[in-house]
């Protein structure tokens, strides 16, 4: 396949996990890396049970994730020779000799910021600066997050490769759930997608005749955050994949206030699928999406009532859709893959 290369091992422990944004990027890479008919191992632990649909081949002992990840993975990938270990959801093993890491942001190093958990928090405080020296390769999926990276780690950029997220190559809708008239906010769970701050500005969305409808995440790294009770506000846990599009089609806007962010799928999908965005006024949102999307200060109420204000005025072209994609494209990003493994 490659001079130096002759084996891909994608680290699987994202198979055993709920998918948001992170196993969505593993999820579209790994298609794309199939429509291209470049051959890949994933390497899974045996308790995988949400989503095996690439034949994972199960190693190793451990029922215990880090466990697994930090020595059945690694004692597995450097027995292999001539072979590369790809991890494309943050976290991967201390001790792997050839392998690729991909880090999509560096919310947990935020300062005096509590948005997960104590332990989850301590330890990616302690593995990522340690594997990022080691990686043969840092992938992440903006520039802004590249250059919190080179910054917060003195990593030379040029170990560093930007591959972008994308959409997946065929999306399916569900039939619309809420016959209402609502705007949607995701992760409301999660403190880091600012949530209490839309509760907060519930007036304003009732005055225009919406409901809020929050979909939390149902990840436990997250530090608990409480959504009041309130007759316009619809909650909803964890759904399917073609319902959560079916969510963004029929909203009237997807609402995204989040504090700090690597890159932002829920934005591009959305926007993609002709929904406006009110988002926070985020570098990496305007790096990534112009003008495209509505923009407010995400601790500013005056700001966020223009927006609403100005949600009736936003059209989204084919020709805007058409760029986004052609932007952001798994099978783009498969080609930089390729690339970075050629120069290995």
């Amino acid at each position: 396949m490659f001079v130096s290369i002759s084996k891909i091992y994608i680290n699987g422990k994202f198979l055993t996990q709920e998918s948001t944004g992170v196993q969505a990027y593993a999820f579209g890479m790994m298609e794309a890396m199939k429509r291209q008919n470049i051959p890949f191992e994933v390497l899974s632990p045996k308790s995988t049970e949400l989503s095996d649909s690439f034949n994972a081949k199960k190693i190793g002992f451990f029922s215990n994730l880090n466990l697994w990840e930090q020595c059945s993975l690694p004692f597995f990938v450097n027995k292999q020779s001539n072979s590369i270990l790809i991890n494309f959801c943050n976290s991967a093993p201390l001790f792997a000799k050839h392998q690729i890491v991909t880090i999509h942001d560096l919310a947990f190093e935020q300062k005096d910021v509590k948005w997960f958990s104590f332990g989850f928090r301590r330890w990616y405080r302690f593995l990522i600066p340690r594997i990022v020296k080691t990686a043969k390769v840092i992938f992440t999926v903006s520039e802004f997050s590249k250059q919190e990276i080179i910054t917060n780690y003195k990593v030379n950029s040029k170990n560093i490769k930007v591959i972008p997220n994308g959409l997946y190559a065929n999306i399916k809708i569900a039939s619309q759930q809420i016959q209402e008239n609502y705007v949607l906010l995701v992760g409301g769970n999660n403190p880091r997608k600012n949530a209490v701050f839309i509760i907060e500005q519930i007036e304003k969305i009732e005055k225009l005749g919406l409901k809020l409808v929050i979909l939390n995440a149902g990840n436990s790294v997250f530090d608990s955050s409480e959504i009041a009770i309130h007759p316009s506000i619809i909650q909803l846990n964890y759904v399917a994949t073609e319902q959560y599009y079916s969510l963004i089609k029929y909203a009237k806007a997807l609402i995204y206030p989040s504090l700090y962010e690597g890159f932002g799928i829920p934005i591009l999908e959305s926007l993609c699928l002709k929904t406006p965005v009110i988002c926070s006024d985020l570098l990496v949102f305007r790096e990534s999406y112009g003008e495209l999307p509505l923009y407010f200060g995400p601790t500013n109420s005056s700001e966020f009532s223009k927006a609403l204000e100005k949600l009736e005025d936003v059209v989204i072209s084919d020709l805007d859709v058409e760029k986004l994609k052609q932007k952001y494209s798994f099978d783009e990003s498969v080609s930089l893959i390729l690339k970075t493994l050629q120069e290995l």
